[in-house]
């Protein structure tokens, strides 16, 4: 597997579409660089959450899926699949690779972006510190990230050929815990235990006191140089093929 880290970049966290806006110019990219027209391409995305509105999306055709375990793609049938970042959220991320495998054609090249491994990680540690100190444990807040080398093991388990990985660091600004949540939520995303009881957070994993203490805990560790807070946003852009028969293909 070929992996290529970029110079992190520094971008001011204004709102959730400039972050959209960036993975989806990066997909665009890395199909820009394939030397061969695709005839048939797709891309896949929650039906629950607003298209990402690019030009270049919107040159193909869309598929919003309504269940984040079942792609219900026809088979051996679109020759260029992208996929959003949802790809995380399923349960079964070996499942849903197969499935866009047996949907691609012969020769058909999948690209997919993923949040690498340290995402938030400001964050994750602010919160890790908070839960150990009120509650002697840790409280599942985010979602799971990857490393490039295991999503490569994943897309070759699902039967791809030849997986590259192209990372991202991102240094974004946010001026406060209270405004980074607020980006996030502009996502979709919500925290599916954040009604779940907890001592020290009666109602919610995000109470205010707990805002408020991670917000002094989070400027004091982790300024950015540009003012505000520092957060680090991995990208993972991977790009597969399906192996065809022939042994010479011109891509």
């Amino acid at each position: 597997m070929i992996t290529k880290t970029n110079t992190p970049r520094r971008i001011n966290f204004s709102s959730w579409k400039q972050l959209e806006q960036h993975w989806t110019d990066g997909l665009a990219e890395r199909v820009s660089l394939i030397k061969r027209p695709f005839s048939n391409p797709i891309f896949v995305h929650p039906e629950f959450l607003p298209l990402p509105q690019s030009d270049f999306i919107s040159q193909g055709s869309t598929h919003g899926v309504t269940s984040l375990e079942t792609l219900n793609l026809p088979a051996d049938t679109h020759d260029l699949i992208l996929f959003s970042p949802f790809l995380q959220w399923t349960q079964d991320v070996p499942g849903m690779l197969k499935q866009a495998y047996g949907a691609l054609a012969e020769d058909g090249f999948f690209v997919t972006c993923l949040f690498g491994q340290d995402t938030l990680i400001e964050f994750k540690s602010i919160c890790a510190e908070l839960d150990l100190k009120h509650t002697q444990g840790l409280q599942q807040r985010f979602l799971p990230t990857i490393h490039a080398k295991d999503a490569g093991m994943l897309m070759q388990r699902a039967g791809f050929a030849s997986p590259t990985s192209d990372i991202e660091h991102l240094s974004l600004s946010v001026t406060s815990v209270e405004n980074l949540v607020e980006r996030l939520r502009d996502s979709g995303v919500n925290n599916a235990k954040e009604n779940v009881h907890q001592p020290y957070i009666p109602t919610t994993l995000l109470s205010r006191a707990f805002l408020v203490e991670a917000n002094s805990a989070y400027a004091a560790q982790y300024p950015h140089t540009s003012g505000g807070m520092n957060v680090t946003i991995d990208l993972i852009f991977m790009c597969v093929w399906k192996q065809s028969d022939l042994k010479a293909v011109t891509r």
